[in-house]
Order: structure tokens, then C-alpha cells, then sequence
């Protein structure tokens, strides 16, 4: 074992916000590193209605409802449905008793995979780098930022279609805040105000995201881009290489995104101030780690995307699918 093996972190978190990629990352951030992550099959163990459910999905052959993912043991989920499960609350700092409940679920994956890095994903958490790293001393995190429109799009097919899903179902339980949520779905008029709620909602986190995230430590933090990843997967990896092996996190992208099958969702001047003002604060966090030796300066095509040029990818590739 090298010594920077030896300093990397046991313990890796995914923050992202939703249809931000975070699913995909966690699934190539476990590939990469050989560890072991929150699964469909985990929280079944907990979840009474999906530990039922998913003993019906060869014969039904169910996705995750939100995207076309297959739904197996293995599919990686979010921890905070067990937190959900345990707490009523899937946002890890909304419960006194949620911190305990997380630490329960690590030590049991370390269990499960002794010596394994375990990798953790719950989009509801993110904002709170700094007090994860407070909470979790071993940890690291990797964030993942993505176009603002892309996300809002995927925001909207994803609870439309999650609406009829009965994984979706299987996986909130008997939740009163699901059904209620689901109650708004199905009336138009009040589902277009709850997505516009959640529109604006996801717009105030983004920019209280892009000033907090320049007082995290440099070491602990790597800082990605979703559109960077699909654009070049190895030079969008190269900002993660303290934290583990850049090309292996570059092949286990490219092996687990889907294809892409849509255009870029047009966007508005909100949309594109924010981007502006979210890009800005991930160049300024690699500015500082690079400056630190943290990790290396970029290549010239790295420098390009950084500043925003897009360059022609040889393989499109989107977390989503079509």
C-alpha cells in the first residue's frame, strides 16, 4: 500500500442535487474505489413493503420509476430512505436521531465488506458538506454540479413518471407525506405549482451552495462536473484525483451512464446567471487546490471546458437515459 492510499478517506459522500448525476457518480465512484454502497437489497432489509416488492421484480421487471435504471439487489440507492424509514425525515440533519441511524448503516456496509471503502449518496444532504466533514472525520466528499436547466427538465419527467411507479410506492412505504405528495401530482393545477415550488426551491440552493462551498477544505473535497464527466470522462475525473484513481473513475463513468437521447433544455437568464455564479465557484475551489498542490493544473482541453468552451465529445453520454 502506497502512502497515498494510505491517506485516502474510508468513508467517500456524493453530494449533488437531484437528476444531478449523483446515482450514476455513486455507482462509478463504487466501481472504481472496489467498495460498497447503499443497495436496493440493503434497504429491503429495512423496508418491509420493498423487502416484498423485490421479491416480485424478475416477473415484473421494474426500473426505478424516476429512470429507466433496472431495479435489482445491487441498484444503488440513497440512504435517505432509511433515514426516512427510521426518522420520517429523508435529510439527515432534519432528525436528532438521523446521525445515529447513519452511523448504524456504515458500520453495517463495513460489516458486509470489511476493508472496503463504503460510498454513500443522498441528494437530500447536500449543503451540509461542512457538518458531514465535522460528523465524519474520515470522510471526503465528492460534488457534483450540472447544468441548471438539464436538471430542472429532469426534475419534472422524473416525479411524473415516478407517480406511477410501483417501486416508488414499494420504496417510500407507508410514508403520509408520500401520499400526500402524490396526491399533488395528480391534479394539474397543483402539480404545476408544486414544480414550480421545487423549481424555486432547487434555484436558493444552488446559489447559498456556491458561497458555502468556498470554506470547505480543499483536501476533502472534490469538486465535478456531471457535464464535464459526459463531455470527457477522464479529464472530467482528473479533479478527484486525490481522493482516488482518476482513470478508473474515468472507465466506470463511461461503462455505467446511459446513452444520451436528448438536446441540452433551453434555458433563461436565471438559469444561466446561476450557472455562471455555480461555475465560478467550482473553478475558484480547484483554483485553491491547485494552488495547494492538491491536485495538478489542467490540460489545456481541462482549462477549455472549465471556462465554459465546449468542445465536440467523441461519446455523448447522460445519467438519465432516454
Amino acid at each position: 500500500m502506497t502512502a497515498a492510499d494510505r491517506a485516502r478517506p474510508r468513508l467517500l459522500f456524493i453530494n449533488g442535487f437531484h437528476r444531478s448525476g449523483t446515482t450514476v457518480m455513486t455507482s462509478a465512484v463504487t466501481e472504481a474505489v472496489g467498495g460498497v454502497t447503499t443497495t436496493v437489497g440493503g434497504l429491503a432489509a429495512h423496508i418491509p413493503p420493498l423487502h416484498s416488492f423485490l421479491a416480485q421484480t424478475p416477473a415484473m421487471g421494474a426500473d426505478r420509476g424516476a429512470d429507466r435504471l433496472p431495479v435489482t439487489p445491487q441498484t444503488t440507492e440513497e440512504y435517505g430512505f432509511l433515514l426516512q424509514q427510521r426518522t420520517g425525515s429523508q435529510a439527515l440533519y432534519r432528525c436528532p436521531a438521523g446521525l445515529s441511524v447513519l452511523r448504524s448503516h456504515i458500520a453495517e456496509l463495513q460489516a458486509q465488506a470489511p476493508g472496503q471503502i463504503v460510498v454513500l449518496k443522498n441528494p437530500w444532504d447536500t449543503g451540509d458538506e461542512a457538518q458531514l466533514l465535522a460528523d465524519f472525520p474520515d470522510a471526503a466528499i465528492i460534488m457534483v454540479r450540472r447544468r441548471l436547466a438539464d436538471m430542472e427538465r429532469s426534475v419534472r419527467k422524473a416525479l411524473v413518471r415516478s407517480s406511477t411507479s410501483a417501486y416508488s410506492r414499494a420504496l417510500n412505504g407507508d410514508a403520509s407525506g408520500y401520499r400526500r405528495f402524490q396526491r399533488q401530482l395528480a391534479s394539474r393545477w397543483r402539480r404545476r405549482l408544486l414544480l414550480r415550488a421545487l423549481e424555486l426551491a432547487g434555484r436558493r440552493r444552488v446559489w447559498r451552495l456556491a458561497a458555502r462551498v468556498r470554506d470547505l477544505p480543499p483536501e476533502r473535497v472534490a469538486f465535478l462536473s456531471y457535464d464535464e464527466m459526459r463531455a470527457d470522462p477522464r479529464t472530467g475525473a482528473a479533479w478527484a484525483a486525490h481522493l482516488l484513481d482518476p482513470q478508473a473513475l474515468a472507465d466506470a463513468f463511461a461503462d455505467q451512464a446511459f446513452a444520451d437521447a436528448g438536446t441540452r433544455a433551453p434555458s433563461s437568464v436565471v438559469h444561466r446567471a446561476l450557472d455562471r455564479r455555480w461555475r465560478a465557484a467550482w473553478r475558484d475551489a480547484r483554483a485553491r487546490q491547485m494552488q495547494a498542490g492538491i491536485v495538478g493544473p489542467p490540460s489545456p482541453a481541462r482549462r477549455a471546458q472549465d471556462n465554459g468552451v465546449r468542445r465536440r465529445p467523441d461519446r455523448e453520454l447522460s445519467v438519465w437515459g432516454p
